[in-house]
């Protein structure tokens, strides 16, 4: 049943035993053993208002008499069951509890007037205790255990889903602290039903947990929810350790002190509420003022000039820079300041505009003006405006003025910079390539020339597309600019661009920023001028020596030659005195021989003047030339060289005289048409043309020989003016002709130059001056 059980007999029943216990079970046959010891003891029964129940062997009379003399409750006679036992006791229980609460009854309209006294009082001394919410809640607990003579008082705080006991009195003070989960206690489903609960007697209550309870030493309890507001908050719990403490008069009481202390929570959280947005409140105003400070700090130190106007133009705010810039002293009234009286009314007039162009749009906006200082020096400023209102909706034109001065004449002068710096790259000589990692950038017009393509044909592609393939690995570590880091190194790389021809170029690279990123600038030099100039220059120097031994040659042959000549004459002169003496066969065959023999003479006679030519030059004095009468002499004597080859094509109009030598220039023509000739294969003259033509090019005269021969190979083209130079067989041709011819119209300050394509002929251009141009010239 729930109860300690203490066996005695006779003289160890004392008084201080019975105050222990609930029941005492006692039997006939000690009752009349000891009738005198229960009489005395029976006085102290009486006054710890505990229960006796007597025990009988027997339903005899006086067994039964003993018992009842001796005053018990009830009793029982044997056999004894446990059901029967557990059943008397707690009727009698009921009937002691009856009994106290009708006692109590009696006594509480007199305590009434009492406990609403002291409710009253605690009414007071919360209002006294002021907001402190601990000590309300331990003066409410502290009363509410008085008044309804508890044995522990609580007060438990809901938070989240567990009940904290915060204030806690008499026996309940071990669970000071202690959070337990809502839905596991009585209390806690006080708090959910938001309903008064009291228990009775926690051993026979189903919504208690009789461990708590035991473990606490509750036996009855009386549950009260706190409210706010009409939200439940926590608990206000009394409880006693023995069953039917409680009565309806306490119920009233608890929801009265409850009340109290939902209405002291109540006011403690609207003052906490009202000191934190007091607190709140200051703290906006601190920051506010804060705020403030630093705004007007930021704004007087900051180099640029702000300041805001209203919609009729005055301004209504300017900072420290904006006052020191036009001369304005600290605390001067800036709306009383007409713009005209600061600024110069071109420069007014311009503001006005941008002022009035940035209300009406009500976007911000940014521009550039000239503001001059009250000295007059113009300084250039950049401005931003934009829209501000205030809390009554009222706009104003806030501005921010920076000084770009410096930055303008900077702006300026890298501009003129980067425009010298562009002329410069586009004007160079030099081909210049950017690229980043490989395809082109940029290009300018020496490098389209030196490729032979439009800039856009160039852009996007790389440029070791163009390198020949030979030299692309060597070129790939110079192009990407790496070189250059341990020093500047150049490098010889032949190109080929898409015409098909070769061209040998001096590259460099550098790394730099192009477009603001790290990019590779590849300078080429053409080297085909230069390479031909050193050719030119080795070949002179040969043509040196050979000029020399030509001139030695030339004198040592003539000499032995003029004895030849004479006596082939002498020879010829005989041969014909005795041709009377031989007879007809035999003087035809050695006339024949002679003339073979005067033909070879007359050859080598001709190649030793060539060669005084090619060593010495023409000694003549240039003078005025008709190129008419030149191409006429030299068409006669080529005429039967040309008779049957091609047709002959004579294109002259007038041309101006010429200053040089007639008689060089027309050697000069007779070899190029000579050349046409053997270009072309005899037997077919009807179907080759050969074509001379004479007319008048920017105060210069033209010749051009033209045919429809065989033509040459660029590798042959190339080296057609070099001296000993010839395609012909052995014996056939010197290779001094056309070097002669070279050398002839270059003295006389004129070009000879020629165009070819195998399959389709040759065309040999001569240009010269004319006479009056030479004559300045020379002048």
């Amino acid at each position: 049943m729930g109860h300690d059980v203490v066996v005695a007999a006779g003289p160890e029943v004392t008084a201080a035993t019975i105050s222990l216990v609930d029941a005492l079970v006692v039997g006939s046959e000690l009752v009349r053993e000891k009738s005198e010891w229960f009489s005395q003891l029976r006085a102290q029964i009486r006054a710890a208002e505990v229960i006796v129940l007597g025990m009988a062997p027997s339903n005899s009379e006086g067994e039964i008499s003993a018992l009842l003399e001796f005053g018990v409750d009830d009793y029982l006679v044997a056999p004894f069951h446990a059901a029967d036992v557990r059943a008397r006791i707690e009727l009698l229980e009921r009937r002691s509890y009856a009994y106290m609460r009708r006692q109590s009854h009696e006594e509480s309209a007199r305590g009434e007037i009492e406990r609403l006294a002291a409710i009253i009082q605690t009414q007071n001394d919360i209002a006294l205790a002021g907001l402190d919410l601990d000590v309300v809640m331990r003066l409410i607990a502290e009363r509410a255990m008085i008044l309804c003579g508890a044995g522990g008082a609580a007060v438990g705080l809901i938070e989240g889903e567990d009940m904290y006991f915060r204030i806690c009195l008499g026996f309940y003070a071990h669970v000071q602290g202690v959070r337990l989960p809502i839905r596991s206690t009585m209390a806690g489903a006080s708090v959910l039903s938001g309903d008064v609960m009291r228990t009775d007697d926690t051993e026979r209550d189903p919504r208690v947990n009789k461990n708590v309870s035991r473990n606490m030493g509750i036996r009855s309890m009386l549950n009260v929810p706190l409210k706010r507001d009409n939200q439940t908050v926590g608990l206000l719990s009394i409880a006693s350790q023995v069953p039917y403490a409680f009565v309806d008069s306490d119920d009233r009481t608890m929801e009265l002190m409850a009340g109290l202390l939902g209405a002291a929570m109540g006011n403690a959280a609207e003052h906490a509420a009202k000191q934190a947005l007091m607190t709140e409140v200051a703290s906006i105003v601190t920051a506010l003022q804060e705020s403030q400070h630093l705004f007007d700090s930021f704004l007087n130190n900051n180099p640029a000039l702000a300041y805001m106007k209203d919609e009729s133009g005055r301004r209504v705010f300017v900072n420290e820079p904006f006052r020191r810039f036009f001369g304005l002293t600290t605390g001067m009234d800036v709306s009383a300041i007409p713009d005209e009286q600061l600024m110069p009314p071109e420069t007014v007039v311009h503001l006005r505009e941008q002022d009035d162009q940035a209300f009406r749009s009500g976007q911000p906006t940014v521009s550039e003006s000239m503001i001059p200082t009250p000295d007059g020096e113009p300084r250039h400023f950049l401005t931003y405006r934009f829209i501000a209102r205030d809390s009554s909706g009222r706009r104003f034109l806030g501005c921010v003025s920076f000084d770009i001065t410096e930055r303008k004449a900077a702006e300026g002068a890298l501009r003129r910079s980067e425009e010298s710096f562009r002329a410069l790259i586009e004007g160079s000589p030099e081909a210049i390539f950017v690229h980043r990692g490989g395809p082109l950038l940029y290009v300018n017009p020496s490098a389209c020339a030196f490729l032979r393509l439009q800039a856009n044909e160039l852009v996007g592609r790389s440029l070791l597309d163009f390198v020949h393939p030979e030299d692309r690995a060597v070129a790939a570590s110079t192009l990407d600019g790496m070189a250059g880091r341990g020093g500047h190194r150049v490098r010889e790389i032949r190109f080929q661009p898409p015409d098909g021809s070769v061209v040998t170029a001096e590259i460099s690279s550098l790394r730099l920023v192009f477009a603001g990123q790290p990019a590779t600038l590849v300078t080429a030099r053409d080297l085909t001028e230069r390479k031909q100039i050193q050719a030119r220059l080795v070949v002179a120097d040969r043509l040196a020596s050979v000029g020399t031994l030509a001139a030695g040659v030339a004198h040592e042959i003539n000499n032995p030659l003029a004895f030849v000549i004479s006596n082939l004459s002498f020879l010829t002169e005989e041969l014909h005195a005795l041709s009377a003496e031989l007879p007809q066969g035999r003087l035809d065959e050695l006339e024949e021989v002679l003339e073979e023999t005067n033909e070879g003479v007359n050859r080598v006679r001709l190649i030793v003047q060539d060669l005084k030519t090619f060593s010495r030059g023409d000694e003549e004095q240039p003078t005025s030339v008709d190129l008419t009468r030149v191409i006429g002499s030299a068409l006669s004597l080529a005429r039967g060289e040309l008779r049957h080859r091609a047709t002959l094509v004579k294109d002259v109009s007038d041309v101006p005289l010429v200053e040089g030598s007639e008689a060089r220039y027309c050697q000069v023509v007779l070899n190029l048409l000579i050349n046409a000739a053997h270009a072309i294969a005899p037997g077919q003259p009807d179907k080759n043309e050969i074509r001379v033509s004479l007319r008048t090019e920017n105060d210069h005269a033209i010749i051009e020989v033209k045919d429809t021969g065989c033509g040459m190979p660029p590798e042959v083209l190339s080296r057609i003016f070099d001296p000993f130079f010839t395609t012909k067989p052995v014996g056939v041709g010197t290779g001094l002709g056309l070097s002669i011819c070279h050398g002839i119209i270059t003295g006389f300050g004129g070009e000879i130059s020629a165009t070819s394509e195998q399959g389709k002929g040759s065309t040999f251009r001569i240009s010269l001056p004319a006479y009056h141009k030479a004559r300045l010239k020379a002048g």
